[in-house]
């Protein structure tokens, strides 16, 4: 009888040894870290208000026959958004006037196209007195000394405001101050362009900005971002010694306390939480862009370089969830990088974030000046014949739907390199085309 009472125990003892081990390792994490996770939090750099998380996709400059394009880190982008966002922030109903359409006379001066939508009305910062409304593109005009604006929103919604003779001023200011540069100098690309330059049967989609003079650019020594392997963990976890560690061959750590894990390489970090993912997303437009830069402040920071690129609400019934994805500029042109910085989120809370930034160590100049990229049409014929080649049974119209320059990371001996290269997208097909020699580089030749 005895020998059976002290089997049994023995068993319960040892279940009891195994049920705690599961609840350390892969268990509900115990309730004085959550309580502790729900009314803390660690700030690595503290959340952007509204007016600082959208800027404009691209801003294009008028003058005369010629268009200058300004993306983020480009001369002058800061000074055309701030006073446009300052006006906006501060001009009335007063502002409003009726008539729908631009004088013909007018002489168009600035555009800016705002991606993520700008959204304005009645709790925003910007125009609070109108009703809500969420706007792609703005246009300043002029006749007559006077100044406005035409806002065009999401579901038609349209907008015209004349500016205050004060606000007139503060734009003719800034634009006589800013001289058309010709190294940023641009064309819009039209089918007759195409034909002109020997590139035949290419349909474009929508406006699309080439350069118009010879851009001359400069490979790049990167370093990726150090951060705080300390800070950052104790945004994920309180207390992130209870996690489980493993250790990959690459040298990467993944932290987890069964529910969510946290991967930390070299090169960046990505987080996830599965268990969120069940839930919805019921804040409004403004709502998530306000959580979109609390995220990433919290997370790591925001660097300078660094635009929110898009904000998209995705998934259907009692599942959704917003994206928010960021893009680093250097010289006005995107970095591409194989893993982007972007965050899924719901009522939840954090479902996914992913973060990998580079900054400039020093340029890579050689002793006879920057080196001139291959010329838009030179790149498209490269392109145009990579996809014939690669899709020959694909019928229908070939559409050339986005062509850009910008940066794309590669490792080397030495460390990381940011590659000029010539984007092109035909089809929803992406090319990336070395800017110098027009070589193709694969996505897994990407960082």
């Amino acid at each position: 009888m005895i020998e059976t009472i002290k089997s049994t125990l023995l068993l319960i003892l040892v279940g009891l040894s195994l049920l705690l081990t599961y609840q350390l390792w892969y268990g509900q994490v115990p309730a004085q870290v959550l309580e502790q996770d729900t009314y803390e939090r660690i700030v690595v750099e503290q959340p952007r208000e509204l007016e600082r998380v959208v800027e404009p996709k691209k801003i294009i400059l008028h003058k005369e026959e010629e268009l200058n394009v300004y993306k983020k880190s480009s001369p002058n982008f800061g000074q055309i958004w701030d006073l446009l966002s300052t006006t906006l922030q501060q001009i009335g109903l007063d502002a409003l006037i009726d008539e729908d359409e631009v004088p013909l006379d007018s002489r168009h001066l600035l555009s800016y196209y705002m991606q993520p939508k700008l959204p304005v009305g009645e709790g925003q910062p910007w125009l609070n007195e109108v009703l809500y409304s969420e706007i792609e593109k703005v246009d300043l005009y002029t006749f007559n000394d006077s100044f406005w604006l035409v806002l065009n929103g999401s579901n038609n919604n349209k907008f015209n405001l004349l500016l205050p003779p004060g606000k007139a001023e503060q734009f003719a200011v800034l634009l006589d101050n800013i001289q058309a540069d010709k190294k940023l100098a641009s064309t819009v690309l039209t089918e007759e362009m195409l034909t002109d330059h020997g590139v035949s049967q290419l349909e474009v989609e929508g406006t699309l900005y080439v350069p118009a003079e010879t851009v001359f650019m400069s490979e790049y020594n990167m370093q990726h971002e150090t951060l705080n392997q300390d800070l950052i963990l104790k945004t994920f976890f309180v207390d992130y010694s209870m996690a489980r560690v493993i250790e990959e061959k690459e040298g990467g750590l993944i932290y987890t306390d069964g529910e969510r894990g946290l991967r930390l390489t070299d090169t960046g970090l990505e987080y996830s939480s599965p268990r969120l993912e069940e839930g919805q997303a019921t804040s409004t437009y403004s709502e998530a862009l306000v959580t979109s830069s609390s995220l990433i402040s919290y997370h790591g920071g925001w660097p300078d370089s660094l635009r929110l690129e898009s904000l998209k609400l995705s998934g259907w019934g009692d599942t959704t969830h917003y994206s928010a994805e960021w893009q680093a500029y250097l010289d006005g042109h995107p970095i591409l990088i194989s893993q982007s910085t972007r965050a899924l989120f719901n009522d939840n809370g954090l479902i996914h974030y992913a973060r990998s930034f580079f900054q400039v160590e020093n340029p890579i100049v050689p002793e006879n000046g920057l080196t001139p990229a291959a010329s838009w049409n030179e790149a498209l014929e490269k392109a145009v014949s990579q996809y014939k080649e690669g899709f020959p049974d694909r019928a229908g119209a070939i559409i050339l739907k986005d062509i850009y320059l910008g940066y794309a990371i590669t490792a080397s001996q030495s460390g990381y390199i940011g590659k000029p290269v010539w984007l092109i997208t035909i089809n929803n097909e992406q090319f990336i085309l070395s800017a110098f020699e027009l070589e193709p580089l694969r996505e897994e030749d990407l960082l």
